[in-house]
């Protein structure tokens, strides 16, 4: 049902490339004047609806009021429901494109006209405006799962978790969603589920060993018998993930490593081991840099120093990627998500590719929820890079916006007063250190600065 731009009318597909150009621009209300007829007329075209849901959100984000999910009109029953769609974008979405009442109800109508992408869309877009609304997310991650996308519903369960680590229904979720996408991509039949309930059975009597406190001899002797195993089947992804779990247990962390490694390539989807595997990384890339560290502490005049020093450069920098590209997979696959678009932000920050940060930060902005700590790490990005005018511009319209002296407000002022600082306008960083004075004598140096100001 979907509605590519090739299959749009001659007139709309002319107002769409407009559309494109205003929104390089960035002239937002532009973008929805122009995407507005062509969605209204066009109810299969997604791409064009996310466009516009964009441009409404930046532009309900630059100041325009609107309400977090109150609004939303009652669709008329004798209407038809792509009629209905057609009028909640026109009259509802433009205001509030964010609304919970009117998304579930652009869900329910998608449904009616059994287009799942477009239901998906919909609660997507509550996802973005309400990040910690974990009933929606239930709710997308089921709807995921019934369209049999179980990678998406990984994410997403993923996603609650994040919000509330208890969770107890997104766990045992985030695990039947890397189930089905095992079974997706490995084609099960009655057979090899068979052998799958033999290999669980042996997994759980090694978890009750461990908790036994099984000793290293009974270890060594269990992961011989799965090395067996594996030789005999070297897909079979349980044996594989509990021969990982034994070198791990042993302290064999970059034997384990690898073979995490090639569990998570017979089973992408597995969320749960797309984690597993980060964080071992991390753990043995960490053991690399200390042991690099302590040898270059100890004799920095070695002759093979610099060498040292470039392989602990290299091991961070590779690390940079890895969260880079991680983060970039889960924009690819909810590229509308405001809060995984701040967190590619944060990882090109993080990794020192400012420029790279920029636009991701941009988008971010549109979220409210996301929006303090987008320009906040904008201003950082734009100081980063030397442009101290358009970082003392954003740190400005953060604090405007922030109405009270809490944590983030003062952050936000401390940037401004630095960056004021090095531009050379001593009075503005004197005005943002006193505001911060005024209400937190202890905050970092600050009365140190304010009060040397009268001396």
């Amino acid at each position: 049902m979907t509605v590519t731009e090739a299959e749009l009318d001659p007139k709309y597909q002319t107002l769409w490339k407009k559309a494109l150009i205003s929104a390089e621009r960035k002239n937002w209300e532009y973008v929805v004047d122009q995407v507005l007829p062509i969605v209204t007329a066009n109810v299969g075209f997604l791409d064009g609806r996310k466009l516009l849901r964009t441009a409404e959100g930046e532009s309900v984000g630059n100041g325009k009021k609107f309400s977090f999910g109150l609004g939303g009109l009652k669709p008329s029953s004798k209407k038809e429901p792509v009629e209905a769609i057609a009028d909640l974008e026109e009259n509802t979405f433009r205001k509030d494109p964010f609304s919970l009442t009117a998304n579930e109800q652009l869900f329910d109508l998608a449904m009616k006209i059994q287009y799942p992408d477009l239901a998906s869309f919909a609660l997507e877009t509550i996802r973005m405006g309400h990040p910690e609304n974990t009933k929606n997310m239930h709710k997308l991650a089921k709807h995921y799962l019934a369209i049999n996308q179980p990678e998406k519903a990984a994410d997403t369960y993923n996603a609650i978790l994040k919000v509330n680590p208890r969770d107890i229904e997104a766990k045992q979720g985030e695990k039947d969603a890397a189930a089905m996408s095992s079974m997706n991509r490995g084609g099960w039949n009655s057979g090899n589920f068979n052998d799958a309930k033999k290999d669980a059975t042996e997994a759980a009597e090694l978890e009750m060993l461990s908790r036994q406190g099984m000793t290293q001899d009974q270890m060594e002797q269990f992961l011989a018998k799965t090395i067996e195993q594996y030789n005999a089947d070297q897909t079979n992804i349980l044996i594989v993930k509990r021969m990982s779990d034994l070198y791990e247990r042993l302290g064999h962390l970059e034997t384990a490593l690898t073979f995490y490694d090639y569990a998570l390539s017979l089973n992408p989807g597995d969320v749960a081991l797309q984690r597993k595997v980060e964080d071992l990384r991390n753990k043995v890339q960490d053991l690399q840099i200390a042991e690099f560290e302590r040898e270059i502490e100890a004799n920095p005049d070695a002759p093979d120093i610099d060498d040292k020093r470039a392989q602990v450069a290299e091991i961070r920098r590779q690390r940079g990627m890895a969260v880079i590209n991680e983060a970039k997979a889960r924009v690819d696959r909810n590229p509308t998500d405001k809060n995984l678009r701040y967190e590619l932000g944060q990882a090109y920050f993080e990794a020192g590719m400012y420029t790279e940060a920029l636009p991701e930060l941009q988008q971010a902005k549109s979220n409210p929820k996301m929006r303090i700590k987008a320009i906040l790490l904008l201003g950082r990005c734009f100081e980063r890079k030397n442009m101290n005018d358009l970082a003392r511009t954003s740190f400005m319209e953060a604090s405007k916006e922030l109405l009270v002296m809490d944590a983030t407000k003062k952050e936000v002022l401390y940037e401004l007063a630095n960056v004021s600082e090095k531009m050379g306008d001593r009075a503005g960083s004197l005005e943002a250190l006193k505001e911060i004075y005024n209400a937190d004598y202890g905050y970092r140096d600050v009365a140190k600065r304010v009060e040397s100001s009268y001396s």
